[in-house]
């Protein structure tokens, strides 16, 4: 019997979700923008012809479905975010004005975001882009020397990432970051 709770059945409406998402932000943002002018007419059609032309695109199509539900989450988490300053006392004015004028959480927000679309692309076009890896290229993780011009793409993705010299550049970055933020910051 089927039931609201199967969802095997949206499997076969997947296709349709990712133009009418896309469709949704660009009539939003054509909207928005005004860069057609306020006729909601010619607004539509940039927006379902944008939609269509997702369609067409099996690849596209895969990067939304898969960054989708992560900025889903995104969301629910900000929005649980948001009850819990709600219930500490905070107004809806001090909670817009931080995120208007604070610097960190804009960033941080951008930095999630990008962080999602660059998974994504990962997921999609990664082990896509395996068969043009022509030399070995060798890294060296417990001792182990091991190769990064293996058949999987998150094998590869895991041994570059752990590389004690890559988490070492990582780390004399963030030291590098946080030591200029704090010496241009302004004296309060």
């Amino acid at each position: 019997m089927a039931t609201f709770l199967e969802t095997g059945l949206l499997n076969y409406f997947s296709i349709i979700f990712p133009a009418l998402l896309v469709f949704v932000l660009v009539f939003a943002l054509l909207q928005k923008i005004k860069i057609l002018g306020d006729n909601k007419t010619i607004n539509a059609l940039v927006a379902i012809a944008l939609g269509f032309i997702v369609l067409l695109s099996e690849s596209i199509l895969s990067i939304i479905n898969f960054a989708a539900p992560w900025f889903v989450v995104f969301f629910i988490f900000m929005v649980l975010l948001l009850v819990v300053f709600k219930l500490m006392g905070a107004s809806d004015e001090n909670i817009a004005s931080v995120v208007r004028s604070d610097k960190v959480v804009q960033w941080a927000i951008i930095a999630i975001s990008v962080i999602i679309i660059a998974s994504a692309l990962g997921n999609v076009y990664g082990q896509k882009l395996l068969p043009f890896t022509t030399e070995e290229v060798n890294v060296t993780e417990n001792g182990e020397v091991t190769s990064t011009a293996t058949t999987s793409y998150s094998t590869n993705v895991a041994a570059v990432l752990f590389n004690p010299k890559v988490l070492g550049l990582v780390f004399l970055l963030l030291v590098a970051a946080f030591t200029i933020a704090l010496i241009t910051k302004e004296a309060v």
